[in-house]
């Protein structure tokens, strides 16, 4: 009895251990700075309060943060936006937060407004761009009114633009494109394709500079390489899990540079502070 009493307690105290207590990621060897990337909480208030803290207690703490959508479970719901604003403080009280409009924030007037409000996002669309150091951030949006699924018309030719310009900087070694809808949805959405994925592919590919592009959507993890261009899938932020795929795990992704500046690192993190992935791009 005394043995499986101790089986028993041998168990249950680390799970305790970390749900009570904050465990650091320790930065890695030569780290320099970093950024983070969740996505999909969809109400799931209780999950990404615990991944809100573990970023918001990340030392040296992040430059940015990046959701890539599907805050809202219901569109236009205040109170829904003050429960993620709330949950998402440890994060806002370290770093800028930046949105990328899900299918679940809409395109409808009054949620527009909600999402400029909350979401601070002072561009009148709902893309635009964001720099730290020597690293260029693209936030794109999926959902924009009469081209729901898809990036077209000035969109489009705004991005070609950024990359363009981007491109000759030598000052900007690094890119990053963060979006809502995968171009090619490797879990429950697999066959969705953006309406335009092969053009916008194909664009990617012309600008050797694009180290990343992270997305959401489907709720789980991935990492697709298709012709050298990563392609990362966040959804593990609070929403219910997509089984069956791979990645099925709550979670949130860390982007670490280093003084190697030809080294950037991505792990995944999840509620117990614990690294999942860890591979270099």
């Amino acid at each position: 009895m005394l043995n499986m009493f101790l089986r028993i307690l041998f168990l249950v105290v680390p799970v305790l251990s970390s749900c009570s207590d904050i465990y650091e990621v320790p930065p890695g060897k030569d780290e320099t700075w970093s950024f983070v990337v969740f996505s999909d909480l969809q109400q799931g208030y209780g999950i990404f309060s615990h991944l809100a803290i573990n970023i918001g207690n990340l030392e040296p703490a992040p430059r940015a943060a990046f959701c890539c959508g599907d805050i809202m479970s219901h569109s236009a719901n205040e109170a829904e936006w003050l429960n993620f604003i709330n949950c998402a403080d440890p994060i806002r009280q370290k770093m800028p937060l930046f949105i990328a409009r899900g299918n679940h924030e809409n395109n409808d007037p009054a949620s527009e407004l909600l999402l400029h409000q909350y979401g601070r996002i002072v561009s009148n669309r709902f893309y635009y761009t964001h720099s730290e150091k020597n690293t260029f951030f693209i936030v794109l949006d999926t959902f924009e009114k009469g081209s729901e699924g898809a990036i077209l018309a000035d969109q489009f030719g705004w991005l070609e633009r950024q990359l363009d310009s981007v491109s000759l900087d030598p000052s900007i070694v690094n890119i990053f494109i963060f979006m809502h809808q995968p171009l090619f949805p490797q879990g429950k959405h697999k066959g969705e394709d953006l309406k335009n994925a092969d053009e916008l592919h194909q664009l990617f590919l012309k600008h050797k500079k694009i180290r990343a592009v992270f997305s959401g959507h489907d709720h789980m993890f991935n990492k697709y390489v298709r012709d050298g261009i990563v392609y990362i899938t966040t959804g593990g932020g609070g929403g219910v899990l997509y089984k069956g795929y791979g990645g099925d795990y709550h979670h949130f992704v860390k982007v670490s540079f280093f003084n190697n500046t030809t080294r950037i690192n991505v792990k995944t993190i999840d509620i117990f502070d614990e690294i999942i992935e860890d591979f270099d791009l």
